[in-house]
């Protein structure tokens, strides 16, 4: 099993996203497959500028072949059995580096072929040896409410139909700021709960070689929270009633005035 990651990260190397990688990618390596990350933030990625220059040529050549490193990283894709989309969230989004990368894809087919999709949709023609992968995507962010990242779900989602790409498994990893700061500090509860989170992407990277897919235990311990709110804070904070008061102890909390 061949496996291509890509970081959209702006941190690259740096960020909880390369962390969250590096621990997969060990998992897949120790499962005997083969592993392989992209930093997008460290490589050189022009704009799809929709010149059409790419649909004018028998090849498909965009105009920014040979000029930056898109066709390296696409060539790099291609050899994979399967891809990971990573991305912190950006405004509710993935990165504008991860986003750049998948609007290039444009150039790989002719545009004004129709097709019906395995999902009943019809689409463009895409070449499906590089947009048609299986593929898992790991979202990081700081925050911990579901919709902080429901837009991304929803993207990958839809662009698994349309591309008749199997989406494999999902990771998650909110409150990512307070899962470092427990991995790194000297609570060792509170590390050990931590290097949980770490052996659960390990285990996903292995899943991945064994069985082609992420299980669901392993999703959840993943996904395992690092910012406690009690219960009745979740269902007080929709009472107006409480607001003010549970606005005051956020704010204080985290250093805010007023």
């Amino acid at each position: 099993m061949r496996i291509c990651a890509l970081n959209g990260s702006l941190r690259g190397s740096r960020g909880v996203t390369s962390k969250l990688l590096q621990s997969m990618g060990a998992g897949v390596e120790s499962a005997g497959g083969s592993w392989d990350v992209v930093h997008l933030a460290e490589q050189n990625i022009e704009s799809c500028l929709a010149c059409g220059h790419c649909q004018k040529s028998e090849t498909h050549a965009c105009v920014f072949d040979g000029q930056d490193d898109a066709s390296m990283i696409f060539g790099r894709m291609l050899q994979a059995d399967l891809l990971v989309y990573a991305s912190p969230v950006y405004t509710f989004g993935i990165s504008s580096l991860l986003k750049r990368l998948l609007e290039r894809m444009y150039s790989f087919a002719p545009i004004d072929g129709l097709l019906l999709t395995k999902s009943g949709l019809f689409f463009h023609t895409t070449d499906r040896q590089i947009t048609g992968k299986p593929f898992v995507t790991i979202v990081a962010c700081n925050n911990m409410e579901n919709l902080t990242v429901h837009s991304i779900k929803e993207f990958f989602r839809v662009f698994g139909l349309f591309m008749d790409a199997e989406h494999v498994g999902h990771l998650e990893r909110r409150s990512a700021s307070a899962w470092m700061k427990a991995l790194e500090g000297t609570d060792a509860k509170m590390r050990d709960r931590a290097d949980e989170v770490v052996a659960a992407y390990a285990q996903a990277g292995s899943e991945l070689v064994s069985q082609g897919r992420i299980s669901e235990k392993t999703k959840r311990i993943a996904k395992r929270p690092f910012v406690h709110i009690p219960f009745l804070v979740l269902l007080a904070r929709h009472v107006p009633l409480f607001r003010p008061g549970i606005d005051r102890v956020v704010r204080n909390r985290s250093g805010l005035k007023g």
